[in-house]
């Protein structure tokens, strides 16, 4: 449900006006924390090559929910600038979740129907939502949510039979609907308080019940510096090009790009079912996450950009 609030979130809007810049740092964004990180967990590890490249990949996110509350808090949400740094998230995002699907490859027919599905659905999605809603909208049996719940089931089913892994679809099914879930408030802010209020707690509970704090604490050192080198790694990849692309606030935007939470929760806990994580890893991987949510947040507030 998190996984599918992510893809619903992306406005195609908003990736067509910031296309290139979205691109350009969105890839650097992603590609430099996953290489940085690698070479650092080489020299101080002796994590084998796919628990590296998992480690890496869950710290490559940038957080969505955390830009949302910070670009809300500053009005600047919908400037410009606020515009550039959601584009340039999706993507970031987006390129993690591909990534993370593409480490333990094993395609069938299921695969197959899976992809079809998921084109007929381009068009069907749309005109069936809205059918729905104007049918059946403002009726305590709540249909038009049952529908997009029944939706991410059977694709999520689809693509975990399709050896595709459930959140990759689900992610392509909540871009799919972004546009027309988009249209209608209602059935987004159910969707929402549904998996806030009763989902995402039990999520968020059981990664943190899986944490081995004498493991954190024995790691500090290691997990501080996975921390330091995805901010940094950020900074060397993703400033440079955000002083070109977004001059009004490079520093302010490169440090949300640092930020990290649910996507990279996510990313760790499928790299801990797929067997590239053991729970000591997990819990180093999870604890940077969680600091990368906090620490660049609190910096960012150092450089907040004028409003224009």
């Amino acid at each position: 449900m998190l996984t599918f609030l992510a893809g619903a979130e992306i406005e195609t809007r908003l990736m067509k006006m910031h296309l290139k810049k979205s691109l350009m740092i969105g890839t650097v964004s992603f590609l430099a924390p996953l290489f940085g990180i690698v070479l650092f967990l080489t020299l101080f590890t002796d994590w084998p090559i796919m628990t590296r490249v998992a480690a890496s990949m869950a710290l490559t996110t940038t957080s969505v929910a955390v830009v949302y509350a910070v670009l809300t808090e500053y009005d600047l949400l919908k400037t410009q600038i606020g515009a550039a740094i959601i584009a340039v998230t999706f993507v970031n995002d987006i390129l993690t979740l591909i990534g993370i699907n593409v480490l333990s490859p094993s395609f069938n027919i299921y695969t197959v129907l899976f992809i079809a599905i998921i084109a007929l659905m381009v068009v069907i999605i749309p005109k069936a939502l809205k059918y729905v809603v104007r049918r059946f909208g403002k009726r305590s049996v709540e249909i038009e949510l049952r529908l997009v719940l029944a939706l991410i089931l059977i694709i999520a089913l689809l693509a975990d039979v399709g050896k595709l892994h459930a959140v990759f679809g689900v992610f392509l099914l909540g871009f799919l609907c972004a546009n027309s879930i988009q249209k209608y408030e209602d059935v987004k802010s159910k969707i929402r308080t549904v998996t806030f209020a009763l989902l995402s707690p039990a999520f968020f509970i059981k990664a943190g019940l899986m944490i081995n704090l004498s493991t954190v604490a024995n790691s500090i050192t290691l997990i501080i510096g996975m921390l330091a080198v995805k901010i940094l790694s950020k900074f060397a990849g993703a400033y440079p090009l955000s002083r070109k692309f977004i001059p009004e606030g490079p520093a302010f935007s490169t440090l949300l790009f640092s930020t990290g939470l649910t996507v990279g929760t996510i990313t760790a806990t499928l790299g801990l079912e797929l067997g590239l994580l053991d729970s000591n890893q997990f819990s180093m991987v999870i604890m940077a996450v969680i600091l990368s949510a906090v620490l660049p947040t609190i910096l960012a507030k150092r450089y907040v950009p004028k409003k224009t």
